[in-house]
């Protein structure tokens, strides 16, 4: 691999905009695909600052695999989702929500649940507004990252020196997955904030993305 290929990686800018998704759609802020039969995740509170007790995750962001193939879906699974727990945690150099993925097989979801729990106190500034996704593809110079709302790429380091995660799993070096940003190069912002204006950045292990993720704000 050249110096070049090296210090370039395929990113896909997710370009959202206001819109009225369903639960079939890839989304930021809208329905998810959750089955009735499933219990919705729930934040333990262990983490909160200060601490408030358990309160149900938000749902943040819905991929599909169909509409972003760049994602590392794990065998048998087509749909990414992102919950946040829209309550100050304890993040690497700043505070922030705390996130789970889930990687879902869609085809197996025959009844859905009939309303998504909702925290009892939250953080506006973690909560996001309705988008759709008009994704933009490109490859991305580690130069010259971009802070927007992103697939892969580079990070987006603005508030703090670069920083590596190795997997607690395998020791694997987990590599950026997802950034989420408090602003979109479009202008067109999700009205969520993370830190002084920067991104949540979500880095999963290569060699297994089920293994347990990291979440830096930056």
């Amino acid at each position: 691999m050249s110096i070049e290929d090296a210090r370039t990686r395929p990113a896909v800018l997710l370009n959202p905009l206001e819109g009225d998704p369903t639960d079939a759609d890839s989304h930021i802020g809208g329905p998810l695909l959750w089955p009735i039969d499933e219990p919705w995740p729930w934040c333990d509170g262990e983490t909160h600052q200060p601490g408030s007790g358990g309160e149900p995750f938000v749902g943040a962001v819905q991929l599909y695999r169909s509409d972003f193939p760049e994602l590392p879906f794990p065998e048998g699974t087509d749909v990414l989702q992102v919950f946040l727990c829209t309550l100050h945690h304890d993040v690497p150099h700043a505070r922030g929500p705390a996130v789970r993925l889930v990687w879902r097989d869609s085809t197996t979801v025959v009844e859905l649940i009939e309303e998504e729990p909702q925290p009892s106190a939250q953080v506006e500034a973690y909560v996001p507004t309705v988008n759709v996704l008009e994704p933009i593809r490109y490859a991305e110079r580690e130069s010259k990252a971009s802070g927007g709302t992103k697939i892969g790429g580079w990070t987006a380091w603005r508030q703090s020196a670069p920083v590596e995660f190795p997997c607690p799993d395998c020791g694997a070096a987990q590599r950026q997955t997802l950034s989420l940003a408090t602003h979109e190069p479009s202008g067109d912002d999700v009205e969520w904030e993370f830190g002084r204006g920067g991104n949540l950045n979500v880095f999963t292990c290569p060699a297994d993305v089920r293994h347990p993720i990291s979440a830096h704000v930056g």
